[in-house]
């Protein structure tokens, strides 16, 4: 039976329990599977119906966004010999975008540029969404993608921070797809975000670990960003906590991790000093639970602003430092240490989706056109 002579909707049905990638390759035969495959009811169903998608890694290498595998049983990691490519509109040619800094939420990808603008991409379809900013973005702003998550349907929305130090403020806005505009939500000024602070994305809320800075003596704690209420919230660390380098990532898209690391007061001969490390996911109730711990390992291999990923079944954690090296440790045993080139010390999941855009409407369901770039 050929499949033109099966019924429209039970094509659409087997179709969305295909994953993601073997998609866009059938979206790139014909016109007709390019329109059914990119409508936004298939997406949902898609969404809805389609098996987990394996988590890949990426990472930046001379401003390139790369993909990244890593083999934890043989331990190897290898980059794939071609970035994903990210054509440049401002270009008549084919010249891509020198990005400086990418996050991840939900198979898209919010990614600042050298030259200071901002753009949604979903690797996976191909689709982008340059986004103009209120005044002008800043080199030290801060933005997260998320979602309104208490929505029958996702509501994609990007939360930009105007971090200021002198005095400390921190002035944030929202940016809502829907009505392709930004919005000032407040000023903050009881804590600030370290310029090496990476923010993470879990179930389309944005977490970083972030400084107290109301009064004396400071402390840190974890800032989250609730893209349904639009408000922050604090959750507390692991107590004690007595580890002067710490960092956030998630473990299987949905369960908050969190890694600290401290340096011991002991050098030995040839001047090489040591390190603890432990990591833990968070659980249901809010509790931290510690499933890994490192000891005496050398204290150069963790820096502040590196960037973690964690195997919790296999207890392993892959990290890659502010000097581009990426690091496998199992059980105390270091197992892999290579140099990915570049001065990137950005590593995330990234999960392949279908998951779309959305572009602004107006009364009547018509289409708003974006603003161009």
């Amino acid at each position: 039976m050929h499949w033109r002579s099966l019924p429209g909707d039970l094509v659409e049905d087997i179709l969305s329990r295909v994953s993601a990638i073997p998609l866009v390759r059938l979206r790139e035969t014909s016109k007709q599977w390019n329109a059914k495959l990119k409508s936004g009811s298939f997406a949902k169903m898609h969404a809805a119906h389609a098996p987990k998608e394996e988590s890949l890694m990426i990472t930046l290498i001379d401003h390139r966004v790369c993909l990244v595998k890593i083999n934890l049983h043989d331990p190897s990691v290898k980059v794939a010999p071609h970035a994903l490519y990210l054509k440049d509109p401002l270009s008549d040619s084919s010249k891509e975008v020198d990005i400086r800094n990418v996050f991840h939420c939900d198979g898209l990808l919010l990614c600042t540029t050298k030259d200071k603008r901002l753009v949604v991409w979903n690797p996976c379809s191909g689709e982008t969404k340059w986004v103009k900013p209120r005044d002008s973005y800043k080199k030290t702003d801060y933005c997260a993608l998320g979602y309104d998550n208490k929505s029958s349907s996702k509501q994609y929305k990007i939360l930009r921070l105007d971090r200021q130090d002198r005095p400390n403020k921190n002035v944030y806005e929202i940016y809502d797809f829907n009505s392709n505009s930004w919005r000032v939500l407040g000023v903050a000024t009881d804590w600030f975000l370290a310029k090496y602070r990476r923010g993470i994305s879990v179930k389309g809320n944005t977490y970083w670990v972030a400084t107290q800075a109301a009064e004396k003596p400071y402390h840190d704690f974890i800032l989250s960003f609730d893209f349904s209420t639009e408000m922050f919230q604090n959750l507390s660390l692991p107590h004690p906590f007595p580890y002067g380098i710490s960092s956030l990532s998630v473990v299987r898209e949905e369960q908050l991790c969190l890694l600290g690391a401290k340096r011991h007061m002991l050098y030995m001969d040839d001047g090489a000093s040591f390190s603890d490390l432990q990591v833990w996911v968070i659980t249901s109730t809010g509790s931290w639970n510690k499933f890994l711990a490192l000891y005496n390992t050398t204290s150069d291999t963790f820096s502040k602003g590196m960037s973690f990923l964690a195997d919790e079944q296999n207890q392993v954690v892959v990290f890659l430092n502010t000097k581009n090296i990426l690091h496998v440790m199992r059980q105390n045993k270091h197992s892999l240490e290579k140099h990915l080139g570049g001065k990137s010390s950005v590593l995330l999941n990234y999960v392949p989706s279908l998951a779309q855009i959305q572009e602004a409407t107006l009364p009547g369901g018509r289409k708003r056109k974006a603003p161009s770039t």
